[in-house]
């Protein structure tokens, strides 16, 4: 089976998930051919020479990838970046005809690509891998309503795209719902959670945690941490204001951010000006080292601004199931992982919006400090049951293969 993968840019730095998927497929028998662009944005200047200087990389046996497009970066402001991934996605669309397969696995992001797969299956069937929903984040973003004449028309293409690719895929009950909202019907969509590694994932205790020493994390404090974007969709004042509080409150209590994004300048900033010691910002680390990153919290931090949840999901939700740490998770309650965290017993989770409740959710769980091992293991077994990746990446396989 030859199978077309198709995603706006794939390295594993950056791209992990996507990344384990192409390799997988590869190893469960399929030919994997990956078009992409040049990856650009959040890697290393290191990194993103490696890209350029291959455009052709073999990843694995079965598994080969082709960078095409620009090689000048996605754009910095949103409207540039919209008018770079639209070039970038005739440049696949027209590699994507060329290349023999049976058939395409598409990702939503750029979400020009869903309007490719449109198109493309008049060659051969098309699974969408809908990971976000699009315009839902542009109206999220811009504050849009969906009287906007601009919104209108990405509705309707967004309709097109659910009607017109042969399957589509996304990560939770919820994003399905809204997903059959736009007239989708139930039976074209399958919910695949995204996974994280269980077999080199684990969790890592602080005396043997290096990279905790490496970026002067003191061990014997109570430390609310995260990992990942520090982006416009995580709330970032509510939690500042509510790490005022229980800080203020106990002094043990102290947060720890680890990654980049377009908020950490304002966030750093603001840390600064108001010496706010207690919150340490530090670098974005690599992907290889995800055991001791999320390892380093007593509450592992999982945030998404209300109403997000129906249209994207952090990924990274496995990853810490996977280390074995208790959560305190910002989402919708009525999302999928609030009420997995309940029924499972995996840590905190509330609304967002609140910062006295986030405060005093903090200083409860420094009270009941003790249970929160208990909370990690109840995550781990979850994650090894639900979100291996093996499991998961075969379920796209068999997805695929079934449409040959």
């Amino acid at each position: 089976m030859n199978i077309t993968f198709i995603t706006g840019h794939l390295c594993k730095e950056r791209h992990a998930l996507l990344n384990e998927l192409a390799l997988d497929l590869g190893e469960y028998g399929a030919k994997v051919t990956v078009l992409t662009g040049f990856p650009s944005r959040r890697i290393s200047e290191e990194v993103k020479q490696y890209y350029l200087e291959h455009p052709v990389e073999q990843i694995s046996e079965n598994v080969i990838v082709r960078r095409v497009g620009s090689r000048g970066g996605e754009g910095e402001g949103l409207f540039d970046r919209m008018i770079k991934y639209a070039k970038l996605t005739w440049t696949i669309y027209k590699e994507a005809k060329k290349t023999p397969t049976d058939v395409y696995y598409i990702y939503s992001s750029p979400f020009f690509l869903g309007w490719m797969g449109a198109k493309l299956v008049k060659k051969a069937p098309t699974v969408y891998n809908a990971q976000d929903l699009f315009p839902d984040t542009l109206i999220k973003i811009k504050g849009y309503g969906e009287g906007n004449p601009m919104i209108k028309f990405f509705r309707m293409m967004e309709r097109w795209v659910y009607r017109k690719n042969t399957r589509i895929i996304t990560i939770s009950e919820e994003m399905k719902r809204t997903i059959m909202s736009q007239k989708c019907p139930a039976d074209k969509i399958d919910v695949i959670y995204n996974w994280a590694d269980t077999e080199s994932l684990h969790h890592v205790e602080r005396i043997n945690n290096k990279l905790m020493d490496e970026l002067d994390v003191p061990k014997d404090k109570f430390i609310v941490s995260y990992a990942g974007d520090i982006g416009l969709f995580q709330g970032w004042p509510v939690i500042v204001e509510a790490a005022k509080k229980a800080h203020a409150q106990n002094s043990d209590i102290i947060f720890v951010i680890i990654g980049s994004g377009s908020y950490k300048a304002q966030l750093e900033k603001q840390v600064a000006d108001e010496g706010l010691d207690y919150i340490l910002i530090r670098p974005l680390q690599p992907a290889s080292r995800c055991a001791e990153i999320y390892s380093i919290g007593d509450l592992e931090l999982v945030s998404i601004e209300p109403g997000l949840s129906k249209m994207a999901l952090p990924s990274k939700t496995f990853v810490i199931m996977s280390a074995g740490s208790a959560m305190l998770s910002l989402v919708d309650q009525t999302s999928d992982i609030a009420q997995l965290i309940k029924e499972k017993d995996m840590g905190y989770t509330l609304e967002h919006g609140d910062a006295d409740a986030l405060a005093n959710t903090i200083l409860e769980a420094y009270e009941k400090r003790g249970h929160l091992d208990a909370q990690g293991k109840n995550a781990r077994k979850f994650a090894e049951e639900n979100a291996a990746r093996k499991t998961q990446t075969k379920k796209y396989f068999d997805i695929l293969k079934g449409l040959v």
